[in-house]
């Protein structure tokens, strides 16, 4: 078994590999153009996103502005003469209608009669002998003027007229019968006042 080695023997010693001097030339320009190229495509890119970093800079200060000067515009804008005649047209419409409701709900508060049916009692009552020519109705009394061929039918017609509601309570005070120059028809007047 050995125990020594020889290192000295030309088998073991080291390789040394060597260059020739064109290729480490080669070699170092390879690497030059290589550092080069990466560093002018590093520029070229940096470059790029400069001017993309401008235009977007520019794109923004414009957006910035735009938007100035609409605030501003929108803060004097003013409403339009017609909206603003049609807004205060419909208000008006709109507060008539609210005042012509309360006016309706206080009549209808009221306790006097509505016309209407006053009149509707009236035509229950007519008689063909009997026209009315005028009347006058206030609160707790009544005015009736009228003409007539016939004078008795008059006070049948004013008995008629003490069933309906409006003249309940009423009573006839007065009447004035007229006979009318040139003509056959009597004129009469009937004054009626609340009774007691």
């Amino acid at each position: 078994m050995k125990q020594r080695i020889n290192l000295y023997q030309a088998g073991l010693k080291p390789q040394q590999q060597t260059m020739a001097l064109s290729s480490l030339f080669v070699l170092i320009v390879l690497v030059l153009t290589i550092s080069l190229l990466a560093w002018g495509g590093l520029q070229w890119q940096q470059r790029q996103q400069m001017q993309l970093n401008s235009q977007t800079e520019q794109d923004l200060k414009r957006q910035q502005d735009q938007l100035g000067l609409l605030q501003q515009a929108l803060l004097q804008r003013q409403p339009s003469s017609i909206l603003i005649a049609e807004r205060d047209q419909l208000k008006r419409r709109v507060e008539q209608q609210i005042a012509l409701q309360h006016y309706l709900a206080a009549q209808q508060l009221r306790p006097d009669y509505a016309y209407s049916v006053v009149l509707q009692q009236l035509d229950n009552a007519d008689i063909t002998s009997v026209w009315l020519t005028q009347f006058t109705l206030r609160p707790g009394s009544s005015e009736l003027q009228g003409l007539t061929l016939t004078p008795a039918a008059v006070p049948g017609w004013l008995e008629s007229l003490r069933d309906f509601n409006y003249f309940s309570g009423q009573r006839f005070n007065e009447l004035r019968l007229t006979q009318q120059p040139e003509q056959q028809a009597v004129k009469f007047h009937l004054i009626a006042e609340q009774g007691e």
